[in-house]
């Protein structure tokens, strides 16, 4: 069952180095007492499939090709850092170089570093645009950007024996206790609130991008977590600072129409979500409550499928091709082979 969700002192937990995630459980001093981190692809995945949890955050593997979309946004989003941080617009430019190189995907047709390197351009001169003001927020003299965090969210009561793929032999579990991970973009006043700010590129504007962000564990999450970082900033607001971009269509500027007209290729926009204090207290609820459930998966050693999330807005789920496999068998040796690589991020690894 879940017990009392208490708060205790904010612990930040020391960043590790790049590829060296925390195990799925640690064990801690007291016998039976286990961490577990969870974040908020832990939390997409695990509400998606239980089958796709336990390949991605029990087994620790994922598709081996980096898909084309993430190494773009994850481009664009060191640019902006960089920019936020006062950096030049050379060394601006060469960090998303560098983020291409060292992040090689398939051949894309329009997510390019040229096209890369000509939005954070644009978003060099929209970004002094009065609609584009903000007041970035300092914590302990510091301003907040980049920061990663490990905060203790509740604790569950097990009191039973798991295996896992990388233990020996069988724990007795007494009580895991959960932290809620994540890395805070930015926090910032704008729009008559103190937000936390988070970078994000879509190829999808309208109702479709905005909506789901108003109930999604990210977004209230973060605010969370920055209500206990930073409670002296008394911030109750999300912010997606989205830079949407489209495959162009003809030669002509990716900030204006295209020949026949339309929406441009590219166009920056912010939306803006407050929440109130009751909001953030159900989500530590419906958080827990969906690790509880992940937890009796893993004390069952039993992952079902949700069959209804093979495909989605964003395609084919990345283990759809094992979950078609027959045997269980044949699932394990394809999961674990050459078809797939380790998981080695997290968001509080050193990059």
């Amino acid at each position: 069952m879940i017990t009392t969700i208490v708060l205790p002192k904010i612990i930040q937990f020391e960043k590790r180095p790049s590829g060296q995630l925390r195990p799925l459980l640690t064990a801690l001093s007291a016998p039976g007492h286990y961490l577990m981190v969870v974040d908020n692809s832990t939390l997409e995945v695990g509400t998606r499939c239980p089958t796709a949890y336990f390949y991605n955050c029990v087994l620790r593997r994922e598709a081996f090709a980096r898909n084309a979309a993430l190494t773009f946004g994850g481009a664009i989003h060191k640019g902006i850092e960089a920019l936020l941080r006062g950096a030049d617009k050379s060394t601006q430019d060469d960090i998303v170089a560098r983020y291409f190189a060292e992040n090689p995907t398939p051949p894309d047709e329009y997510r390019t570093l040229p096209a890369a390197l000509q939005i954070l351009k644009h978003y060099r001169i929209r970004a002094t645009f009065p609609d584009y003001e903000w007041d970035i927020l300092s914590h302990e003299g510091a301003p907040v950007i980049e920061r990663p965090f490990e905060i203790p969210l509740g604790t569950l009561e097990i009191n039973h024996d798991i295996s896992l793929p990388d233990w020996p032999e069988p724990q007795f579990v007494k009580i895991i206790h959960v932290a809620w991970s994540g890395r805070i973009d930015l926090v910032a006043h704008t729009m008559g609130h103190n937000r936390v700010i988070d970078h994000k590129t879509t190829s999808i504007g309208g109702d479709r991008f905005s909506q789901p962000f108003f109930l999604s564990h990210q977004a209230i999450g973060y605010t969370w977590a920055a209500q206990q970082l930073y409670p002296e900033l008394n911030i109750d607001s999300f912010c997606v600072n989205a830079i949407f971009y489209k495959k162009p269509v003809g030669t002509g500027p990716i900030d204006k129409p295209g020949p026949r007209g339309g929406t441009p290729a590219l166009d920056f926009f912010r939306v803006h979500y407050t929440y109130s204090q009751d909001r953030i207290t159900e989500w530590e609820r419906n958080c827990m409550t969906i690790i509880e459930d992940l937890v009796h998966c893993i004390v069952r050693n039993s992952y079902p499928m949700f069959t209804y999330n093979c495909f989605n807005k964003f395609g084919r789920c990345q283990y759809y091709d094992v979950c078609t496999l027959e045997s269980r068998e044949v699932r394990r040796r394809m999961i674990t082979s050459d078809a797939f690589t380790n998981v080695t991020w997290a968001p509080t690894l050193d990059e």
